[in-house]
């Protein structure tokens, strides 16, 4: 093989490639995803919540920020309602065991899917955890947060009730 042919290739990769993978943030369309169930025993699109604001949430058991969030969530989600609101949340520990565990502690009540391959993370380009996205009721990524603090649940719900306004 050529190699004056192979350099401007390997040059065209490596120049081009960071541009081929982003990741999605305010003003995006939420990409279409179903998974499984963190008990396997059914499967949850992102599409069948169109109508309503959903926040997706990115959590692992060993994130010690999800310990935090997690119950919070669950705690707004029972004062908003579901009518018009939803929680997604996605679960990326390779072991789904270790999640299960972290579950029996720390009940919630919104729908929890499982990512052990970690495909959607990389889909939405997380970077740590947990990770949230906000989506309003046509799909739009309205706001993107990253980590989790106590104070961050009160702006939280009024983004979530400013979109169920909407």
């Amino acid at each position: 093989m050529n190699i004056r042919f192979l350099s401007p290739l390997i040059i065209l990769v490596f120049v081009f490639l960071p541009f081929t993978v982003s990741a999605i943030s305010v003003g995006d369309t939420v990409p279409s995803f179903k998974a499984r169930t963190i008990d396997g025993s059914k499967s949850i699109a992102v599409d069948d919540y169109r109508g309503k604001v959903v926040l997706i949430d990115f959590w692992a058991s060993w994130c010690p920020p999800c310990l935090k969030s997690l119950p919070k969530y669950n705690e707004l989600r029972r004062e908003i309602g579901t009518s018009d609101f939803e929680i997604v949340a996605v679960n990326v520990d390779e072991n789904t065991e270790d999640a299960k565990k972290f579950l029996a502690k720390h009940p919630v009540s919104y729908p929890i899917a499982k990512d052990p391959k970690g495909v959607l993370p990389g889909v939405f380009g997380v970077k740590a955890m947990p990770t949230s996205y906000l989506v309003d009721k046509n799909g739009v990524v309205k706001y993107v947060h990253a980590a989790f603090k106590e104070g961050d649940i009160e702006k939280l719900r009024v983004e979530i009730e400013k979109l169920i306004a909407e």
